[in-house]
């Protein structure tokens, strides 16, 4: 009688450890599938707006552009001064290269007007510079009639 009581309490301990030990991976298994199902149904709902996010994360492809050397006296030194000048340009769009290249001369005219028109003391000083980079993004812009060039970098910049 007493093997009887021991067997079934083995019987029924056994019974309880293995519902223990495969008990916890069910419980696993089913935290699993719940978050696997919240998070499809999240992404079902929002998928245009992730889609859109995600893709403004992708680098959009800018172009770039070489202004030549300009050689400009600046005004009120009589041709004993002079600045020497080159450009390049950070595009919008790679589209935009073909643009900057149709107006390429009206641009370096606008540019020689505008720097013959300063005087030196206005054109040198770090400050002046970023200013002058700023104005000259704006009458770049104005020559080809659009909002093309986003930056504008001095690759020389010698006043002599």
């Amino acid at each position: 009688m007493a093997n009887k009581k021991t067997s079934i309490k083995d019987k029924k301990i056994s019974k309880q450890s293995i519902f223990r030990r495969f008990g916890k991976y069910f419980l696993i298994l089913f935290l699993v599938l719940g978050q696997v199902f919240v998070a499809y149904s999240i992404v079902n709902k929002n998928y245009d707006a992730i889609y859109d996010y995600t893709q403004s994360l992708v680098p959009v492809e800018h172009g770039k552009a070489e202004l030549n050397e300009i050689i400009i006296n600046p005004a009120n030194t009589n041709g004993q001064r002079y600045l020497l000048v080159q450009l390049s340009l950070e595009l919008d769009s790679i589209e935009d290269q073909a643009v900057i290249e149709e107006h390429r001369s009206k641009i370096r005219n606008n540019i020689i007007k505008y720097l013959s028109a300063k005087t030196v003391t206005e054109l040198q000083g770090i400050k002046d510079k970023e200013d002058l980079r700023v104005e000259l993004i704006q009458i770049i812009n104005d020559a080809i009639d659009s909002r093309s060039v986003r930056n504008l970098y001095y690759s020389k910049y010698v006043m002599q």
